[in-house]
């Protein structure tokens, strides 16, 4: 087996496709550059569709590299560009409720469309698993843009958004898009005991449901970007789901949801104080400076100097009585750190 075969997430991409299909990708949005920056003359909406293929061909392309096996980081780092380009369409775009709307209404993250309501989950979750939670307000704000019918129209998407945010808009339990959202909608108001289940049902029927999109079938006409249920890693890492249930299911891209867990659990960790350095009664000192005994948090009800080698004796407890104790570095004479390394 090539190496490629092996890194490769996703069965259906074989590496002369991705080389051509990734070279295919940068040319066009090298050449959408191009056209926007030519003094030649264009028709209506010409510019506008030129943006959103330089945006939309490079979500693309990010979820290809991330089909053929690219390192988490690599992707990491291409997201604020994805980002960017969405917003310098957003900036122009023209809105399909305008009385001039574009001629292809799909370009736009109206989620009314069930192509852009993808695209928006598939946006905040990148943010999210990828470790770029600031770009979250930013797709949610080209959301906004059309806020009258966008917010508070869709359950599922309006309770992702306060877990995200911790902003909430009120919605009925509503899914825009049923078929397949229902299930995902559901887990995210069940109990947690009942959450793995119906995201598994999700898992299991979501690419039947995405019929209606454009890439859906794409593996056999030469498009394919990648088949990634982006949603459900997005719902499983914000409640906290087991997901052991539906890991190995093709579509479901374990890895990011891996990846973000790993930095959650790393920021917590940095966020708990490391414990005092401390010893017990009969223990020998490590460090030569003051030791207390602890009283109450920041509170001590006995200090002593203490050199390295000394034996700790009993010492008052919290209960004001005198027997073994735990005593704790308050200062070290060399001055090193006072808490575990």
């Amino acid at each position: 087996m090539s190496a490629f075969n092996k890194s490769r997430r996703q069965k259906f991409l074989s590496e002369k496709d991705y080389v051509e299909e990734e070279d295919a990708y940068r040319y066009g949005i090298q050449l959408s550059y191009e056209s926007l920056a030519s003094d030649k003359p264009v028709g209506p909406g010409a510019d506008s569709s030129l943006r959103w293929a330089i945006a939309s061909k490079s979500l693309q392309l990010l979820l290809l590299n991330y089909t053929a096996g690219q390192p988490i980081e690599e992707l990491k780092a291409q997201l604020p560009d994805l980002i960017e380009r969405f917003d310098v369409y957003i900036q122009h775009e023209v809105s399909p409720r305008s009385k001039n709307p574009p001629e292809n209404v799909a370009d736009t993250l109206e989620i009314t469309q069930l192509d852009a309501y993808v695209y928006v989950f598939w946006l905040l979750a990148l943010s999210r698993l990828l470790g770029h939670p600031e770009f979250i307000p930013t797709v949610i704000g080209w959301v906004d843009k059309t806020h009258k019918y966008n917010r508070g129209r869709d359950g599922l998407f309006e309770n992702v958004v306060q877990a995200l945010t911790g902003t909430h808009v009120e919605a009925p339990r509503v899914v825009l898009h049923a078929v397949p959202y229902r299930p995902l909608a559901s887990a995210t108001v069940r109990t947690p005991e009942e959450r793995p289940a119906l995201v598994k049902e999700f898992v299991d029927g979501w690419y039947k449901g995405m019929k209606p999109t454009y890439w859906h079938g794409a593996h056999t006409d030469g498009l394919y970007f990648g088949y990634w249920c982006l949603e459900a890693a997005l719902v499983t890492v914000l409640w906290d789901i087991d997901d052991s249930s539906y890991r190995d299911n093709l579509v479901y891209p374990k890895d990011l949801v891996d990846y973000a867990r790993q930095q959650q659990a790393a920021a917590r960790s940095a966020d708990t104080p490391k414990p005092h350095i401390s010893r017990k009664t009969g223990e020998r000192c490590p460090h030569t400076g003051r030791w207390g005994v602890l009283e109450s948090p920041g509170a001590f009800v006995q200090e002593r100097m203490f050199r390295e080698g000394d034996t700790f004796p009993d010492g008052i407890g919290r209960d004001g009585r005198e027997g073994p104790v735990t005593w704790i570095v308050m200062g070290r004479e060399d001055g090193g750190p006072t808490r575990v390394e």
